[in-house]
């Protein structure tokens, strides 16, 4: 049931950015990764989130793109924050847009240079693709939809360390495992290979 679940939301973010053409329009601009949750078959909330790598991030470059679907009757917003000068070191574009469903959905998009330093989601990819199975899915969605019935806030690449790494495989665990655990900073972790190779690569061509 909780893989199903997943794999239906994935079916909808599937049906926006088709919609939109926006891996498309993204990969004039430079390399484009749809990362997080979707890669991972993962999804709880209405998220997606793409990481685009360019020589010199522009953006009026951007805007030109976002504008051609700027009128589309089921996008509500477009937000825009320039992090170039700070620790994200990039370009952040955010689109709502609600489905059929009347859900919304956030689309987060992220615009860096290739030379960017400092943990990305396109790099924790292929390793979580590799080391996931059905089962410690099954124990990450559990969490996960718990944290968000729960309107708690927690870093989803904590739910993953604490399954992968740690053998954590349920909601009283994972609470035990959080108490010793500093969410607010950034961390490297990756899992380590355990499994086989996902098939799919999160590149869009």
């Amino acid at each position: 049931m909780l893989l199903e679940r997943a794999g239906k939301r994935k079916e909808c973010a599937n049906q926006i950015l088709k919609e939109l053409s926006l891996l498309e329009r993204w990969s004039r601009i430079g390399e484009v990764y749809v990362v997080g949750a979707y890669a991972y078959d993962l999804m709880v909330d209405y998220d997606i989130d793409i990481e685009v790598f360019c020589d010199k991030p522009s953006a009026n470059q951007v805007f030109t793109m976002l504008a051609e679907v700027a009128d589309h009757p089921q996008i509500v917003d477009i937000t825009y924050h320039n992090y170039l000068n700070e620790s994200f070191n990039g370009l952040y574009f955010k689109i709502l847009f609600k489905n059929d469903d009347l859900e919304v959905w956030n689309i987060d998009m992220w615009l860096f240079p290739k030379s960017h330093k400092g943990p990305l989601s396109r790099d924790l990819v292929k390793d979580m693709q590799y080391s996931l199975t059905d089962e410690s899915r099954t124990h990450i969605l559990s969490i996960k939809e718990e944290l968000s019935k729960r309107d708690l806030t927690c870093p989803s690449i904590f739910v993953y360390q604490a399954v992968l790494e740690d053998g954590i495989e349920n909601n009283e665990q994972f609470y035990d495992w959080l108490a010793d655990q500093d969410i607010t900073q950034w961390t490297h972790w990756k899992p380590e290979r355990k499994g086989e190779k996902h098939n799919g690569d999160q590149k869009a061509d």
